[in-house]
């Protein structure tokens, strides 16, 4: 099989994603939520999928999985991971083979995977028939029809290396005829495809522009210039350590402020020494440190740079 492109596979994928819901969605929040980020869990890997299968045997996959290098059709498959949410896209035609007039769906796992929820749903064409399921014990199943397709459910928990195998056979191609008079579900998908695309779009532009409006703001416009040492500093510099008394150069250098990152890279004071010595100074009053969203700036304190100093 060619190999679908970007774009088709973002296309499917948004029609699939906007007209289904995935499964342990209740229509607010995933019902694993809770318990996922329970941070008394020791051990909790899940897999929860919905694999939408076409007539030709390609494979849609969408869902969540925490560990995705225990699925090995990703091998051969066009697919997107999301880190951050687990959440797992993916096209394919190795889950299918064909052999004589029978189709088979075989959906593996690593030998040495293990979930503590496994969670699959297979989508086929409503008009085959089903010839067989084939799974290990403690998963159940249930077989349902859901708008127009076979819907086959299985599911568990606490799970050694699962593996699904279903085989069913397609109906006889229709004469040209009456395929004529009939309208292909793959023509539907690709119109509600392109119409969420442009809503996706026009959305995501939206939240990108707001983002970056918003990390604008958000920058901290560091003061450029050099700031005088009067013998009142002096003083007080003099009672630092080297490593402090470099930073506070550094500061009078850049009038009086600075980004912590920027501060590293001037002094040459490794990350968590660092910390540890702006800690001691900031106690002491001489400096201070503001947050702007992820960006520490440092500043030398009113204190500091005021004529008290000394007195």
């Amino acid at each position: 099989m060619d190999k679908l492109n970007m774009v088709q596979l973002l296309i499917v994928l948004i029609a699939i994603t906007a007209t289904a819901p995935v499964a342990g969605y209740n229509g607010d929040d995933y019902y694993f939520d809770d318990y996922y980020f329970n941070d008394t869990e020791t051990y909790f890997n899940q897999l929860i999928l919905n694999i939408y299968v076409d007539e030709t045997g390609k494979a849609l996959v969408t869902g969540y999985v925490d560990d995705v290098n225990t699925l090995p059709f990703l091998k051969t498959a066009e697919y997107l991971y999301e880190n951050d949410t687990n959440q797992l896209y993916a096209l394919t035609n190795s889950l299918t083979w064909k052999y004589g007039d029978k189709w088979a769906i075989n959906f593996t796992t690593n030998a040495d995977a293990y979930y503590t929820e496994y969670h699959t749903i297979f989508y086929l064409p409503g008009d085959v028939k089903l010839v067989g399921i084939d799974h290990p014990q403690g998963l159940e199943r249930f077989v349902t029809t859901s708008n127009e397709s076979l819907v086959i459910d299985i599911q568990g928990y606490d799970i050694e290396s699962p593996t699904t195998t279903i085989e069913y056979q397609q109906p006889l191609k229709e004469t040209d005829g009456e395929e004529g008079g009939g309208f292909s579900f793959g023509y539907l998908l690709l119109i509600i495809a392109l119409s969420v695309l442009t809503l996706a779009l026009i959305i995501a532009i939206v939240k990108m522009k707001r983002r970056e409006d918003v990390r604008h703001a958000e920058e901290p416009q560091v003061k450029e210039g050099k700031i005088g040492t009067t013998p009142e500093m002096a003083r007080v510099m003099e009672t630092l350590t080297d490593r402090e008394r470099a930073i506070v150069n550094a500061l009078l250098k850049h009038n009086g402020e600075m980004t912590q990152a920027d501060l590293r890279y001037e002094t040459e004071i490794p990350k968590s020494s660092l910390t540890g010595i702006l800690r001691t100074l900031e106690r002491r009053k001489i400096i201070n440190k503001k947050e702007w969203g992820r960006t520490n700036v440092i500043e030398l304190s009113e204190w500091f740079l005021s004529k008290k100093v000394g007195k």
